[in-house]
């Protein structure tokens, strides 16, 4: 079955150029039949980040599957990020990423979680709305007999060391909608340290990425996942900077 290299908060904008080189090199060298970017492309939504960002995740050469993250909306610029949320982040993304990326024997969709506000102070929090989940049940109504995986930045429910975090609005419905379809595992990120849950007996793994390149974070090194699909779910390599040198270890759901 396909290896995808799972990175996220990838922040670029504050991501060290020697870093920088380390992943690219890191992710090249276990080549990988796709990659999928799980939102924080950028630090704070700028042009120049979103470019950078692109430009070193085109030159992987490995199709791409990339959603956005909360910070790829505008933060202080209110206007903007009322009104135009998405507007950079769609210029940005060249038009021929899909939102859908089909491997043998595996289904990758992406959607959506980014929130341009919310009725508390944790406006990173993230929201799935009704119209969000529509296109994601119509996207996982396709017929076909592929593992499916789905991708957005937003964990739907936190694991137990960040259990006072917000969960996205609407997640548990989402969950259930994801339950409903069969997918096999939910990549994501936002919380900058890894960690694989099950959403619910039965349930779809939900596989957290660490923080691909920002030097913020809680204090676990920089990273990112190599994930195999399998029929039977999802195993999950966790590859971390440290020390100058490369580690590796399994993930298994806690």
């Amino acid at each position: 079955m396909p290896r995808i290299a799972h990175l996220s908060d990838l922040h670029f904008g504050e991501a060290a150029p020697e870093q920088v080189r380390a992943l690219a090199a890191d992710i090249k060298a276990q080549a990988p039949e796709a990659v999928v970017v799980s939102g924080d492309l950028t630090r704070r939504a700028m042009p120049g980040e979103f470019v950078a960002a692109i430009a070193f995740l085109e030159a992987l050469e490995a199709p791409l599957l990339v959603v956005p993250g909360n910070h790829d909306i505008p933060r202080f610029e209110l206007f903007e990020r009322f009104l135009h949320p998405r507007q950079r982040w769609l210029a940005a993304r060249p038009v021929r990423l899909p939102d859908v990326l089909t491997l043998p024997g595996l289904r990758l969709i992406g959607f959506d979680s980014t929130s341009r506000a919310q009725w508390h102070l944790d406006w990173a929090a993230g929201a799935v709305s009704e119209a969000r989940r529509g296109l994601l049940d119509a996207a996982l109504s396709l017929p076909g007999e592929d593992v499916t995986v789905v991708v957005c930045h937003h964990p739907l429910r936190h694991p137990a060391w960040a259990i006072a975090r917000r969960a996205p609005r609407h997640a548990e419905t989402t969950i259930a909608l994801l339950r409903s379809h069969g997918v096999a595992a939910l990549l994501c990120g936002h919380l900058h340290r890894p960690g694989v849950t099950r959403l619910g007996q039965g349930g779809p793994l939900q596989v957290v990425a660490p923080s691909a390149l920002s030097p913020r974070g809680t204090g676990r090194p920089n990273g990112w996942n190599l994930i195999t699909a399998e029929a039977a779910g999802c195993s999950v390599m966790l590859r971390e900077w440290v020390g100058a040198r490369w580690t590796v270890q399994a993930l298994e759901a806690e």
